[in-house]
Parts: C-alpha cells; sequence; structure tokens
C-alpha cells in the first residue's frame, strides 16, 4: 500500500512538503512546486493521498479532474474530518499514538498525515459523480464537393453509427445502464452521446473496446457542482429510503429497526446533494418510490448507492399510505408527522420496502446467526442478503470482513509496539550519548590539568634555575642542603607528572574502547552486563536494569537457593561469575532447577569492559549458554546413570545374601 502525506509550505508559489510510505515505511520526503506534485501522484499511482485540507491541495473540483482521469482509482483523504468538524493534526496523532508533528516543520505534518491516513483516520473527498458522457463523432468535417465526397461523407457517418451500435452492444453485455441522443445525417449518424450511469473508471475500460480507427471518442467523467466529504466509518448500516421525486422531492430515511432517522422536501434539493444526505446518515440497503414508471432520477440514485431498488406490486392509495404511515410510527412509539403529501409518500414507499424486503431480511440473518455475533455484523449481513445473496454465505462474508479487521487491529497494535520499542531505544542511545560526553568531559577536564602541569613544571624549571644562581652564591654545606630538598621536589613533582599522563592515556583507551562497546551495543550485537559486588536480597532489592541484560556476580560464594531465585525473577538472559569463584552446591543445584545459565568469566564466556560499561557478545553468548544447557543435560544423565547402577548393585547384594541364606 502506498500512502503520499502532503502539506503545504507557501501558497505563492504553491510549494508542498510530500512524504510517502510504502506498506508503512518511509521512502520519501522533500518539496515539490504544484506541478511536479501532480506528476508525482500520476507517475507513482499511490493507493491513497493523505492532506489536512483538501483545498490547499486543490482550488475546485476542476482541478482533481486531471489527476482523477489518469488515475481514477485514486482515493484522496482529509485526515482531519469533515469541514466544520476537524481536530488539529497534533491532536490527533496523540489520540492514535504517533510522534506529534511540530507545526512549523511541514514535512513532520506531511508525514503524520500519511501515517493517519494508513490508519484509516480521516474522511474520503468525493468530486465525480457516478455518471459517465461518452460523446462519438467524425474525426473531421467532410466539405463540400462532388460525388466523391458525399460518399466520403455517407463512410463517416456509418462509421459513427457503428460504433454506436458497438458501445450499445459492450454497455448492456456489462449490465450499463445508459441514456442515449444522435444526430442523425445521411448513411448514419454524424454524432452520438451516452449518458452511461457508471463511475467513470468501470466506463473508460468499456469504450477502449470500440474500434475508432476512423473516429472520435471523448470519455468525460461528470463532476460534482462542489467537492463533498463522506466518513465510512461508524455510519448506521441497512438504511431504508423513500424517495418521492418531482418539483419537489421528499426524501424519508428509517434505521434498521424500523425508526424514522430523517424526513425532509424540498424544491431546491439537487441529485448530488440527495446522494450526500443520504450518504451521510449511513449506508443505505433499499431506495424505494411508489411512483410508476420507476423516474430515471430513482434508478440512478439506487445505483449511485449501490442499494437495491423498490416498487410496490400497485400503486398504492392516498387512504393506504396514510394508514400505513401513521400505523407504523404508532407501533414505533414516534412523535413524527409528515409535514406535506410528498413527505408523506416518501415515508409510505420506505415503510411498504422496510416490511416487505429489510425486515423478513433481518429475521433470516438473526435465525442463522450465533449469539456472538454482534449487532453490526448482523446488519451487513443482511445487507447482502437483501441484495441477493444466501443467510449462509452472507453471514461468511461478514466473518472474513470481521477477520481482516482483526488482522488491521493487531497490525496496527504491532506497529504502534515497534515504535514504541524505537522510542525506547532513542531513549537508551540518548543515555549512553550522555555518558560519551561526559567522558569527553573528562578528558577536557584532564587535558586543562596536563597544560597546567606543565606550565607549573615550566614554572618550576625557572624557579630551579633562579634557585641554582643563588646556590652558587651560599655557602658550599647550605647550597648543598637547599638543593638535595630542591631536587627532591623537583622529583616528586616529575612522578606527580608521570602519574597524571598514565591517567590519561588509561582514560583516552578507556574512552576508545567505551566507544567500540556503545557501537555494538547500538547495532544489537552485544548485550549490557549489569554488575553486582554479591548476590544478597539488600543489592538486588531495587536493582536498575535494561530490558535484555546479563547479571554479574562478583562474590558468589556466600549464595544461597533464595538468591538464586531472585536472580531469577530479575529475568537475566545469564548469570556470570568469575573464572575462580566459589560457589555452593545447593545453589548451582538451584541454577540448574531454575534453568537460569550460569557461566564462568574466561572460560565460557568474555566480559568486555569500558569504565562503568560492560557487556558481552550475542552471538557468545547464545554459544555458551547452549554448552552450559548441555552440561547439564549430560550430567543429569551421568546422575541418573549413577542411580540407577546403585539400584542394581543393591538389587544384586539383596539377591546374593538372599542365596547365601
Amino acid at each position: 500500500m502506498i500512502v503520499v502525506g502532503i502539506d503545504i509550505v507557501r501558497s505563492e508559489p504553491p510549494e508542498y512538503a510530500v512524504a510517502i510510505l510504502e506498506d508503512g515505511e518511509e521512502v520519501l520526503k522533500k518539496r515539490l512546486s504544484k506541478r511536479e506534485l501532480f506528476d508525482l501522484i500520476l507517475s507513482l499511482k499511490p493507493d491513497v493521498v493523505a492532506v489536512d485540507d483538501v483545498y490547499e491541495l486543490l482550488d475546485g473540483a476542476s482541478e482533481f479532474l486531471e489527476l482523477v482521469k489518469s488515475h481514477p482509482e485514486l482515493k484522496l483523504v482529509q485526515v482531519t474530518g469533515k469541514p466544520g468538524d476537524q481536530r488539529s493534526l497534533q491532536r490527533l496523532a496523540r489520540e492514535h499514538g504517533l510522534p506529534t508533528p511540530d507545526p512549523r516543520n511541514p514535512e513532520e505534518e506531511a508525514l503524520t498525515c500519511a501515517r493517519l491516513a494508513e490508519l484509516g483516520v480521516g474522511v474520503e473527498a468525493f468530486v465525480l459523480e457516478d455518471e459517465t458522457r461518452v460523446r462519438i463523432g467524425r474525426l473531421r468535417r467532410p466539405g463540400q464537393g462532388g460525388y466523391s465526397q458525399s460518399r466520403y461523407a455517407r463512410n463517416l457517418h456509418a462509421a459513427v453509427k457503428r460504433a454506436t451500435r458497438e458501445l450499445q452492444r459492450l454497455l448492456e453485455a456489462e449490465g450499463m445502464e445508459y441514456d442515449l441522443r444522435v444526430r442523425k445525417a445521411e448513411g448514419g449518424y454524424a454524432s452520438a452521446e451516452f449518458t452511461v450511469y457508471e463511475r467513470y473508471d468501470r466506463v473508460k475500460p468499456v469504450v477502449n473496446k470500440v474500434d475508432a480507427r476512423e473516429i472520435k471518442i471523448d470519455v468525460e467523467p461528470v463532476l460534482r457542482d462542489r467537492i463533498t466529504f463522506r466518513d465510512t466509518s461508524h455510519r448506521r448500516e441497512l438504511l431504508t429510503i423513500g424517495v418521492d421525486p418531482g418539483t419537489t422531492t421528499a426524501l424519508a430515511v428509517l434505521n434498521a429497526d424500523g425508526e424514522v432517522v430523517h424526513l425532509e422536501s424540498s424544491r431546491e434539493l439537487s441529485f448530488s446533494e440527495l446522494t450526500e444526505r443520504i450518504e451521510s446518515l449511513g449506508r443505505p440497503a433499499v431506495v424505494a418510490t411508489d411512483v410508476t414508471p420507476v423516474p430515471q432520477a430513482v434508478r440512478r440514485l439506487a445505483r449511485s448507492l449501490g442499494a437495491r431498488l423498490y416498487v410496490p406490486d400497485r400503486r398504492l392509495s392516498v387512504d393506504e399510505k396514510r394508514e400505513l404511515v401513521k400505523g407504523h410510527l404508532a407501533r414505533r412509539d414516534q412523535n413524527i408527522r409528515p409535514r406535506d403529501t410528498h413527505q408523506r409518500d416518501a415515508l409510505a414507499a420506505a415503510v411498504k420496502a422496510y416490511h416487505a424486503i429489510v425486515k423478513p431480511a433481518l429475521r433470516k440473518v438473526e435465525r442463522k446467526a450465533s449469539e456472538e455475533i454482534k449487532r453490526r455484523d448482523v446488519l451487513r449481513a443482511a445487507s447482502y442478503v437483501i441484495k441477493g445473496l444466501p443467510v449462509v454465505d452472507a453471514l461468511r462474508i461478514v466473518e472474513e470482513e470481521r477477520q481482516v479487521e482483526r488482522e488491521r487491529r493487531e497490525e496496527r497494535e504491532k506497529i504502534h509496539r515497534y515504535r514504541e520499542r524505537i522510542a525506547s531505544l532513542k531513549k537508551e542511545l540518548r543515555a549512553y550519548e550522555k555518558k560519551v560526553k561526559k567522558y569527553e568531559h573528562e578528558i577536557e577536564h584532564l587535558e586543562r590539568l596536563v597544560e597546567r602541569l606543565k606550565r607549573e613544571n615550566e614554572e618550576l624549571k625557572e624557579k630551579l634555575d633562579r634557585m641554582r644562581d643563588r646556590m652558587e652564591e651560599l655557602v658550599e654545606e647550605k647550597i648543598g642542603r637547599k638543593l638535595e630538598a630542591k631536587e627532591r621536589e623537583i622529583e616528586r613533582l616529575r612522578r606527580e607528572l608521570i602519574r597524571e599522563k598514565s591517567r590519561r592515556e588509561r582514560l583516552e583507551r578507556e574512552l576508545r574502547r567505551a566507544e567500540r562497546l556503545n557501537a555494538i551495543l547500538r547495532s544489537g550485537k552485544g548485550i549490557p552486563v549489569v554488575e553486582v559486588e554479591k548476590a544478597s536480597h539488600e543489592a538486588l532489592a531495587g536493582l536498575e536494569t535494561p530490558p535484555v541484560f546479563v547479571l554479574y556476580v562478583e562474590d558468589p560464594s556466600g549464595m544461597s537457593e533464595s538468591n538464586v531465585r531472585e536472580l531469577s525473577d530479575l529475568s537475566p538472559e545469564a548469570v556470570i561469575v568469575p573464572e575462580d569463584a566459589s560457589i555452593p552446591e545447593h545453589a548451582l543445584e538451584e541454577f540448574r532447577r531454575l534453568d537460569l545459565p550460569l557461566l564462568r568469566e574466561g572460560e565460557d564466556v568474555t566480559v568486555k569492559r569500558a569504565g562503568t560499561l560492560a557487556l558481552v557478545e550475542s552471538d557468545e553468548l547464545r554459544r555458551a549458554v547452549r554448552r552450559t544447557r548441555k552440561r547439564w543435560e549430560e550430567r543429569e544423565r551421568e546422575r541418573e546413570k549413577e542411580r540407577i547402577l546403585r539400584c542394581i548393585e543393591e538389587y544384586q547384594r539383596r539377591r546374593r545374601g538372599k542365596f547365601i541364606r
């Protein structure tokens, strides 16, 4: 799955920060102009384009047409929610366990948009109607002329007519409904225009099958008058829609329990507004009307919503409609009254469809479904039954959908755990970097100390020279005594200087070794070693340990069985003791009983140290643990063998004694 996250950097000239995720991994983060961004989307063909505000990317529905025509499956998501009900990226990031983006950093906000869309957050923006126009015409207009020109024109008209008939056949084979207007001419059609009531991405492949060598075919999706938004999560299921079309259009909506959740009528309700209104209420299962023959607008509405069309077997009288609506509302104790005849007719059609189709389908599913299945899943299964599936197949499909949702939820939880682990490792890395900086400060301090000692040494040398000049003027004995005292002082200072130099070199070696050990830890090839002097209760209580570690006990001689159990409770990978350390036998037995590997430094494993930092290599530790457990198993087999031999010897002794008697 490829997700492109976008955030605006500046509006004039337009520049955008772009972050691309492929199967959850960040593969690109950069800034692009609007033209470069559109080219990237057209070439990459992502599954989702995620933004925090659609209007930062698009000036209107027509601008999105370029992307949709080249990539019909493109899904545009506004992660902050519907206009007027939007929430900030920072709040959404905190709610979904993502790093909070800096509002001043467009790259971070673009990446957050992509992460949120990947988790299914946001609303989808729609720009196209479920309607496509196909125009078939001549490649060029024939001019005036004689017989040959007339014959050429007739051939063109015949080609347009053949293409029209071929497209009619293909659309009917695919089950697509359409309206057709043609302009007749000598020998055939001068032009033909189809209005196909299907999405552009479904119509385009069908049109491509038509032979268009001598004609021109244009395929254009029908744009909505504005960008609309649809939240596909937490919506009502199994709605029954009643429509009374005409100059005044009425809409009635029943939920799965037959309750009226929406009732209105208006002279200004366009088709796109009607569709958007229904989609905002939930997922329709049935669209009903009592008008016969069924108006084309109602058929188009049912197709657009993916719902089943219902028309009563006969036209209901006014009294029947009134009684049907009155009885239905009374049974559900709803204090609702239609304001006009249009609302009454729409509600009557919805009630009739509910009792004829929705309620029986719901009862079938409830009889077959297990008690554990949720109400929402029962409604989803009933919607499949309404579309013609057997109950068993509908329940199986719903169960498969639930399994997919569970797998997606588990995948999101796994990603969240990985991110928490990465954050923890980053925290540990910062701690190690802090230690390295501390060592660097110590080195700087020592270097300053060395410089100071050098200056002092120079000062002492100068002072010594002055003293020597002075000594020449003093008496022989006095000069000798003072000279001896000064030489002792110089020798002491030289020894101190040598000691300080040695200490500095030792610290530098430890620092280099610490850096190497720190690199091993970061690469995951090493495990930190936590050292304690003794395995006593006082030493182990409150001991802070990393998630994965090895415990080093310097003096295990007084270790008891309870101490071993306390060590095991800390969950170390292994316990290491000095090579020549003495361990009580009962403690060794407890180690073997608890299956807690006990290793000796030097003999089984090598502990690398640098200052306060110590570690063992992961591969060496695993090999040592396997060898230790193998020794334990061999020793246990030897003991078992000895016990069996002793039993046999005892048995033989008893047998011999019995024969002697």
